[in-house]
């Protein structure tokens, strides 16, 4: 049961920084393009497009927490079982709650400043800031992800001991 509970531990975090990866390399460049990006900031397609993008963040998000936490009850029902250090809980906690200040913090900041530029007002010149921690966030959640599918099992040792 440990070594398929590690398996979850380790498919989980993997599953999540590659759905991470796919959405930073690939949706968000499809969706926002060189040519949505040049277009002015009132043009329906530009504004549809930052549109989808938030949206699919804020799923990327929410699925990261959930995962976040499962991989967090799996860290500790392994150190429970003295399977592991309750030290491998860690990464993907903080991998959650990268996702839960983009959720509660940088996204709804990023919609508004956008919503009050589409009724006339001008761009709020902490847009940029908020985009730029959006972005680390994001970065931040891919690596700490990636850190716990590959350095956050049991090390060989603890294995041995419990097979």
């Amino acid at each position: 049961m440990m070594k398929n509970l590690d398996r979850w531990f380790r498919f989980l975090c993997a599953a999540q920084a590659g759905a991470q990866l796919f959405f930073a390399a690939v949706a968000a460049q499809v969706v926002f393009s060189a040519a949505v990006a040049a277009l002015p900031r009132e043009h329906p397609r530009r504004q549809l497009a930052a549109e989808l993008v938030g949206q699919m963040l804020q799923r990327l998000d929410s699925a990261a927490l959930v995962i976040s936490g499962a991989t967090v009850l799996i860290a500790i029902l392994l150190w429970r079982r003295r399977a592991s250090s309750l030290r491998r809980a860690l990464t993907p906690l903080l991998a959650g709650l990268c996702a839960l200040a983009s959720i509660v913090g940088t996204t709804p900041a990023i919609q508004s400043m956008r919503a009050a530029a589409s009724a006339g007002e001008p761009l709020s010149p902490r847009f940029g800031m908020m985009h730029a921690l959006s972005t680390c966030l994001l970065i931040a959640g891919i690596a700490l992800f990636i850190c716990s599918a590959l350095f956050g099992s049991a090390t060989s040792e603890e294995q041995a001991q419990h097979d």
